[in-house]
């Protein structure tokens, strides 16, 4: 077939330079995929792992006004062997004559896929030129070995045959990286439990000594079960990250065991005790672990301290069952042992699973609320539309540790502006918000409260003792006027969120104090918001004796909550008595007031 036009104009645009070597024109990989071949120059000294000269595939994929442009390493002339910013390098998949390993050539900020932010030209004329300049910069980077330098963040190599559909969470912080050197034991058991719901998804709970008594216990949400005792993953501590040079991971068992080796650590006995001790415990049609999870410390920027440890996992182990016996064997333990070493030795490939670091601060990467706000604890009063919305945004930003009150059951009629749902209705808002926010984040810790404010029981309102912040969002005075006798005994920050008339402002009143100043901020608030007038309450829900509905939309709510919890961040960071009216505009922008 031949080349539309777009690609052969690009490839004759290519000026002439000493360390590019064109050696083939395109050809049609058939799917839309198109491809020339090229050799590189290095201009620094060749080493073992990158010759003088390398063959590579340029790959064009898709829409050619926009394509998908890769470039990957000939099958016979190019390298063999993986590098630091690149996939791993295996062999050439479908008969094509290249290897996986492309290098990362893109720009980190290409991600976010906006024209100009990266410097990738548009034109693929253009891109061509762009990427192979790029490619030749690289190579040498790779043979001066400064692809990862002195202060750059530390990447992990790329596993082979990952399965990158489910995740492995885990949680590791800085504070728990002397984990390893307070424990005499380098390997022993672990429990996994699956996220409910989630596709794929499991965590880390429990790790175990060799006698499966618990050692460390995951302080995950609620939400996510455990089953004590239960044995689904062998772990082992190593002393640091393992890989082939420059920057390859282990690929078969047999590579496993001869990396850890290099360590003093014996993969082939770890294995072999861990199956003779899971076989004196085992259950009949209980399935046996099939996860080894590796653990190391792990540095965030090269040249670093290690910060904290980090959990591999590989999941087609199979250690021997007590019905386990091969032909020509005995039916004999020392047998069975036998097998379990032969596993750590055999050439069978891993099955690498993807694996997370859900510590809080690696949770929220792509957005938390300041530590000061995330250290507190925060009791919301009224989870309605506006007390939801805010405690959910909250909870995503790092505000874990979380009290809901709310006595108010879910209407069919709450749909409309509320964040539950139809599964929802029937039940207490405060009940099903928290657990909607404890399967929000793992490390929520979300309590409903199902009572109202103020508390009639003693009981009840014990549980309102310790919080560091109290928001209230039920837009009721006898609220407020309950807020204010309350005895909360010691000094906290009180802050009360309510949308005004037909939702066109958020009144929000902050104050630091041993008592809610209730006077104070009833007060500001009639002087600073409109009222309905006369009878013009809007619709009415319902037959007979009618009910008003407040009138508001789920983008004026989702508006408040949004300014809202803003106001919250900033309450609590500057904890000054302040009263505040935004204002909805008619173009949709938003002034403030002082109240």
């Amino acid at each position: 077939m031949t080349p539309p036009s777009i690609v052969t104009a690009a490839i004759e645009a290519l000026p002439e330079d000493p360390r590019f070597e064109l050696t083939d024109g395109w050809t049609d990989r058939d799917g839309g995929v198109w491809s020339f071949r090229f050799r590189a120059r290095l201009s620094e000294a060749p080493t073992a792992y990158v010759p003088e000269w390398t063959a590579w595939h340029f790959v064009v994929a898709g829409d050619l006004g926009d394509p998908d442009i890769r470039i990957y390493p000939d099958a016979v002339e190019g390298i063999d062997t993986t590098f630091p910013h690149q996939d791993y390098n295996g062999e050439p998949r479908d008969g094509l004559p290249w290897r996986t390993g492309k290098p990362c050539l893109e720009r980190p900020v290409a991600v976010f896929r906006r024209d100009g932010w990266a410097d990738e030209p548009s034109e693929l004329g253009e891109r061509l030129v762009w990427r192979i300049g790029r490619l030749l910069v690289w190579i040498d980077a790779a043979a001066a070995g400064r692809l990862l330098e002195s202060g750059d963040p530390v990447e992990l190599p790329v596993y082979p045959a990952a399965d990158t559909t489910t995740v492995l969470g885990f949680r590791e912080t800085s504070e728990d990286l002397n984990w390893r050197q307070e424990h005499v034991e380098t390997w022993g058991f672990a429990t996994l439990s699956r996220i409910p719901g989630a596709r794929g998804t499991a965590v880390i709970v429990d790790f175990m000594d060799p006698m499966r008594r618990s050692i460390r216990r995951i302080p995950w949400s609620d939400a996510i079960p455990l089953d004590e005792g239960r044995v689904d993953a062998v772990w082992m501590l190593l002393p640091e990250l393992i890989m082939f040079e420059p920057w390859r991971a282990a690929a078969t068992w047999q590579e496993l065991s001869q990396l850890v080796g290099n360590t003093a650590i014996d993969l082939p006995a770890i294995l072999a005790d861990a199956g003779a001790k899971l076989r004196r415990i085992q259950r009949p049609k209980h399935a046996g672990p099939v996860h080894l999870l590796i653990g190391f410390p792990l540095k965030e920027r090269m040249g670093g301290e290690h910060q904290r440890l980090h959990w591999t996992a590989i999941r087609n182990m199979q250690l021997c069952r007590r019905d386990d016996v091969r032909k020509g064997y005995s039916d004999l333990p020392a047998a069975r042992r036998a097998l379990d070493r032969e596993l750590a030795q055999s050439p069978r490939r891993l099955e690498w699973r993807r694996t997370a670091n859900w510590a809080p601060d690696q949770l929220r990467k792509r957005g938390e609320a300041e530590e000061a706000i995330r250290s507190k604890s925060v009791l919301v009063l009224g989870v309605g539309t506006l007390g939801a919305a805010v405690a959910e945004n909250l909870l995503r930003m790092g505000v874990t540790r979380m009290g809901l009150v709310d006595d108010d059951t879910m209407l069919v009629a709450n749909l409309s502006r509320h964040l539950l749902t139809m599964a929802d209705v029937g039940h207490g808002k405060a009940d099903r918000m928290a657990a909607r926010l404890n399967m929000a984040a793992p490390d929520a810790q979300v309590v409903a409260l199902p009572f109202a404010f103020p508390p009639t029981k003693p009981t009840d309102a014990e549980r309102l003792e310790g919080w560091d912040v109290v928001i209230d969002c039920t837009a009721s005075d006898a609220v407020l006027r309950a807020m204010g006798e309350f005895p909360w005994v010691t000094e906290r920050l009180f802050v009360s969120l309510s949308m005004t008339w037909q939702a066109k402002g958020l009144f929000a009143y902050v104050a630091s104090e041993t008592g809610f100043p209730a006077i104070d901020a009833q007060e500001r608030f009639v002087a600073a918001s409109s009222s309905p007038e006369g009878e013009q309450v809007g619709e009415m829900e319902g037959i007979g004796c009618w009910h008003p509905v407040f009138p508001a939309t789920a983008d004026d709510v989702n508006l408040w909550a949004a300014i809202g919890s803003k106001f919250v961040r900033r309450a609590v960071i500057d904890r000054r008595k302040t009263a505040v009216l935004f204002v909805l505009g008619e173009d949709g922008g938003v002034e403030r007031r002082d109240a």
